[in-house]
């Protein structure tokens, strides 16, 4: 049993403790208020009026306020949660249309992640780079990750002579 889950007392089935509550109206005898919708041939109750509201909203008066944010979609849903993960998957990879705007647009949102740090020129340019000897090479005493770090690095001292 997960620390999240609850043994129900009347059944002893378990339960993620968000769902519990939701299992032990099915114990009642006089079930809890339930909302029920109103239009003709519409048999869905809901537990809270804000559900029965935006069902009302969704299902019946077809309104839908957020819009796709990629140029050219169109595309309205309901649900916030809904239009995200619309804008999230692969349905706009391959949108006719200007892709240097797309691109823009994709790489101006939020992805997550470690950001790279890329070195600044200025740093590449004042370090006296010197080719590798092949002797060190051979040797086995050469180490590319060591060398490609300190390349990369803001560290203005020559390498050892080591390399």
């Amino acid at each position: 049993v997960c620390s999240s889950d609850l043994i129900c007392e009347v059944c002893c089935s378990k339960h993620l403790r968000k769902n519990i509550k939701r299992h032990l109206r099915t114990h009642e005898e006089h079930p809890t208020e339930t909302f029920k919708c109103t239009f003709e041939g519409c048999n869905h109750s809901f537990t809270t009026n804000s559900n029965l509201q935006q069902h009302v909203k969704a299902a019946h008066l077809n309104l839908r306020p957020f819009v796709c944010s990629i140029p050219g979609c169109g595309m309205r849903f309901a649900f916030k949660h809904v239009r995200d993960n619309h804008e999230k998957s692969f349905r706009h990879v391959y949108v006719e249309g200007d892709l240097e705007e797309l691109d823009q647009l994709f790489r101006s949102r939020p992805h997550g992640g470690r950001k790279r740090q890329y070195p600044e020129v200025e740093t590449l340019m004042r370090k006296r780079v010197t080719p590798v000897n092949q002797d060190n090479i051979n040797s086995g005493s050469f180490d590319a990750s060591d060398y490609l770090s300190w390349l990369l690095s803001g560290d203005d001292h020559e390498e050892e002579e080591s390399t």
